[in-house]
């Protein structure tokens, strides 16, 4: 919790590499981002691995922040290829500013045995290829990698291959429209409780903690503004 507080923190003081204040911060990722809500119907609680990692269908605190941005503005090399244009969103997310609080901090008070096989260095994540099997910062790791759709878990360790109390799926993606001349951006997440038991009846409210819920939407915003700066000219 420590860890997260201090990395969006750290993230808002300087977003873009020059605000001035937290406010500032929050006020431009709030003008450059957006948030949809995400309904049992979408396309991601359809996939295996959903299924495979929230077998009880535990509710979740669950999201889409969605970036457009003009083809116009990407670099030409990705204008028409979604997986190539996929992975360096991904890269972005993990090896940019967005993330490199956490990836210090993480290093440095998270990393027990049996996590040498990690990558822990943000430039490290600025080339992977993010395969499936991947782990990072003793919190993430690729489960799948279809190429125009990246998806990671997190919440908890990797070193916890099973049900866990405090889990989590982020599914990123990038679409070409060359109809609109756009390409848009999607950074899914849903943070939940994979071990909790099945329930009858009503489904009980997700069980993120309040300051987990608060801090969640700004790290997102954090991240995938953090990503234009590897996609855009």
């Amino acid at each position: 919790m420590g860890i997260l507080r201090t990395a969006v923190l750290t993230g808002l003081w300087g977003v873009g590499g020059g605000v001035a204040s937290v406010g500032a911060g929050m006020a431009y990722l709030l003008a450059t981002t957006s948030f949809v809500p995400l309904t049992k119907d979408d396309q991601m609680f359809k996939t295996k691995t959903w299924r495979r990692y929230n077998p009880n269908e535990s509710p979740a605190l669950k999201d889409d922040l969605i970036k457009v941005v003009p083809l116009s503005k990407i670099r030409p090399e990705l204008r028409n290829d979604e997986k190539a244009l996929t992975l360096e969103f991904c890269r972005g997310i993990w090896s940019r500013w967005g993330f490199k609080a956490q990836s210090i901090l993480q290093e440095r008070y998270d990393k027990p045995p049996g996590t040498d096989d990690n990558l822990w260095h943000t430039s490290e994540l600025a080339v992977s290829n993010f395969k499936k099997g991947l782990r990072f910062s003793n919190h993430f790791e690729v489960v799948e990698n279809v190429g125009n759709e990246i998806m990671v878990r997190c919440g908890g360790s990797p070193l916890e291959p099973g049900l866990r109390n405090s889990d989590g799926l982020i599914f990123l993606s990038a679409k070409i429209d060359p109809e609109q001349q756009i390409a848009v951006f999607h950074f899914k997440s849903a943070l939940f409780s994979s071990s909790a038991p099945k329930t009858k009846g009503t489904p009980a409210p997700h069980s993120v903690p309040p300051k987990v819920v608060f801090l969640h939407p700004w790290y997102v915003r954090m991240l995938a503004q953090s990503a234009m700066q590897n996609v855009k000219e």
